[in-house]
């Protein structure tokens, strides 16, 4: 049989109904939200028959997808001297965000910002309830730092900005409780602006597109509006390449000596995984990430056609409070008091972003406020700026959003509690003890941190609703801490690889925030890294 035939394993998968069990517990290829149980990617399509491919084209390693991850295994792979293609199916690469997380880099050593690797690796593998492979974090803290330094001196001689990022550390009472660490770089384009803080600015592409020129300087062939179609695997051999349709709707076959590295991103926009891996993926309010279309998990389905496993479910999924625009951004802040539609407190400010999503998402109908008065901008004052740290809109411009209806505003809580459609007396109370607890330094309620905590007395009171923005999912194909995907019985799929957020058993339960950048750092170390041991193959 050909490899661009389906194989004796693509056409078991598909008429095989039993449910696979990996570690006591049925696979989660199993689980729909269909009334036959049978998911959408269980159903292999027609196979792509020799006569049907217009080209053919030989490759060391051929990478699907040209985001963060994609474009930094080609050029790692590129540097080492072998031949390499990434298909992408939009016209260009993809790049969002601006932070990228390293370890004791010569940027954070320079500027006194060393970082204990122990404790951070611990922190990491104990947020994850060590439900992840060790290994492949160990990866990110002992070589990140060694990595970035690579492309800090490539930027630096090609004119390209480098700056870190300063991080707010919420627990300062209790400064274990939260730990904080440096290591978010920027990497801009000449004479870019530089985010230091919250505000969002798109350096990232900038960096991506500079990354991408020094890759065609090595001779990578970008194949882009070209998507992926199959991964080739001739029954339990190995993989041997893909085929992909190109802006003609041509079919071309790009075949891979040494390894298919699968980086296509996530499957927010696909429901029906979403629905099946991540149902918490449901639960934020606002659910674009660009481009469209990105994150839509066919390459996760056809992965699963070859036999792939998957990282144990649910998968982790990365969720903050709305970044970026405008007064939603101030609702991130620890320093303001949350209440539901009861009128009553629930959970301490003072924790993380993502955790504190996690507190609202479990109140009555997922509502709740961020509520202040008329002196934050005095309470704020002395306040570090940073990553997940405090942001503040003029008082003008927050009486304009109020004026617009996008903010409560009210001379008194009980006008305000009215507008917000909450018990007045219960709200009223709950402000009355919050403010007492303000003023005596501690928190008898959630033990929130006490420099954290405002008086609410001044009027006009203010309150916004609180939404949460999903990013991507981050939990991925079962991979082991080879970067190499699994079966669903544990063994090695020789040929395939995964980073990014196909990548699984990197994170778990959520994306932790205690290392700003770190979905990023994770793309560009681990497959900085990847590269490197293709070539010693």
């Amino acid at each position: 049989m050909g490899s661009s035939n389906m194989s004796t394993r693509q056409m078991d998968t598909a008429t095989d109904r039993r449910p696979i069990r990996r570690n006591g517990m049925a696979d989660p290829h199993m689980f729909s939200n269909k009334t036959s149980n049978k998911p959408s990617w269980e159903t292999v399509p027609s196979a792509i028959s020799d006569s049907q491919i217009s080209s053919n084209e030989e490759f060391d390693v051929v990478i699907v997808g040209a985001g963060c991850a994609g474009i930094f295994a080609a050029h790692s792979a590129a540097e080492q001297g072998l031949k390499v293609a990434v298909v992408e199916k939009f016209s260009g690469l993809s790049a969002r965000g601006m932070d990228n997380a390293a370890v004791n880099s010569k940027l954070q050593l320079a500027s006194g910002e060393k970082i204990d690797e122990d404790l951070i690796f611990a922190d990491l593998i104990r947020f994850a309830n060590n439900r992840v492979h060790p290994e492949l974090v160990n990866i990110w803290v002992r070589q990140s730092g060694r990595v970035f330094d690579h492309y800090i001196d490539l930027c630096q001689a090609n004119d390209m900005q480098v700056a870190l990022v300063d991080c707010f550390s919420v627990a300062k009472e209790h400064p274990d409780l939260y730990r904080q660490y440096p290591t978010a770089h920027i990497f801009a384009g000449k004479g870019q602006a530089i985010s230091t803080g919250n505000e969002y600015v798109p350096t990232q592409e900038a960096f991506l597109k500079f990354v991408e020129a020094q890759c065609i300087e090595l001779g990578v062939s970008f194949q882009y509006n070209t998507s992926c179609e199959r991964i080739l695997r001739d029954g339990d051999g190995p993989v041997s390449g893909i085929i992909g349709k190109d802006a003609e709707n041509n079919y071309v076959k790009l075949t891979a000596t040494k390894a298919v590295i699968l980086a296509a991103g996530g499957y927010t926009e696909n429901q029906e995984m979403v629905d099946a891996w991540c149902p918490a993926a449901n639960d934020p309010e606002i659910k674009t990430y660009g481009p469209e279309g990105g994150n839509s998990g066919e390459v996760f389905a056809q992965a699963l056609w070859t036999g792939a496993g998957l990282q144990n479910w649910p998968h982790p999924v990365m969720v903050h409070t709305i970044p970026g625009f405008n007064v939603d951004l101030m609702t991130g802040n620890q320093s303001f008091m949350h209440v539901n539609r009861l009128g009553k407190r629930f959970q301490s400010e003072s924790m993380p972003n993502q955790t504190l999503t996690d507190g609202r998402f479990r109140q009555p109908g997922k509502q709740a406020w961020a509520v202040f008065d008329a002196k934050y901008e005095q309470d704020h004052a002395t306040f570090e700026t940073g990553f997940d740290g405090p942001v503040n809109e003029p008082i003008e411009q927050l009486n304009g959003f109020a004026d617009k209806g996008w903010v409560h505003r009210a001379d008194t809580l009980e006008g305000l509690a009215e507008q917000m459609g909450i018990p007045a007396d219960t709200f009223a109370a709950t402000c009355k003890r919050y403010t007492e607890m303000a003023k005596k330094g501690k928190d008898e309620d959630f033990n929130k941190e006490s420099y954290l905590m405002f008086t609410i007395e001044q009027g006009p009171f203010y309150a916004v609703p609180i939404r949460s923005h999903l990013l991507v999912t981050v939990g991925g194909l079962d991979c082991d801490p080879d970067m190499q995907v699994l079966d669903n019985d544990g063994n090695k799929i020789e040929g395939l690889y995964a980073v990014g957020n196909m990548q699984g058993n990197f994170f778990a339960n959520e994306y932790p925030l205690m290392a700003p950048g770190l979905s990023h750092g994770r793309a560009i170390t681990l497959s900085y890294v990847l590269g490197e041991r293709l070539a010693e193959k």
